[in-house]
């Protein structure tokens, strides 16, 4: 859940910069996920080496560093390093040899049109009845803040 009042106006000053913060929280929101399921033993790090992703088709930005699919390589393959903050984040997945991105129409998929559904819901109980929210079982939300990345469990 991305609350845009508090994302720089800046960002969504042009489109190819919306698209990369947009790919930047994606990339996060999913990294967040698997470290949940490693942190419950769900799965096992060092057992992954392949990850597949099918992405509803939206604009890539192009003049970005890294495309999405390099982001996703990166991240969970190779480690990332945030030169700001002289930072390195290791990768997560030890044993990844292959990152597949597909875009899909969610018109014509049916899994990626129930995950647009299940998405839209959750979206509209956040903005309207939280407490619906908490009655789901399993719903992992992890919020994109520029302060900080907070999960709700």
């Amino acid at each position: 859940m991305i609350k845009q009042k508090t994302v720089l106006s800046k960002i969504f000053d042009s489109k190819k910069d919306k698209q990369r913060y947009l790919d930047f929280a994606y990339k996060i929101a999913i990294k967040r996920a698997f470290e949940s399921l490693i942190d419950e033993k769900i799965i096992k790090s060092k057992d992954v080496e392949r990850l597949y992703f099918y992405v509803d088709e939206h604009t890539t930005a192009t003049n970005g560093r890294y495309e999405l699919k390099e982001a996703l390589e990166q991240e969970f393959k190779n480690g990332t390093y945030n030169y700001e903050y002289s930072c390195y984040f290791p990768p997560i997945f030890n044993s990844l040899k292959e990152v597949n991105l597909n875009f899909c129409n969610s018109q014509t998929k049916l899994l990626v049109r129930a995950a647009d559904i299940v998405a839209n819901r959750i979206y509209y109980l956040y903005g309207s009845d939280k407490s619906k929210l908490n009655q789901i079982q399993n719903l992992n939300l992890i919020e994109l803040r520029p302060e900080i990345l907070i999960k709700h469990f």
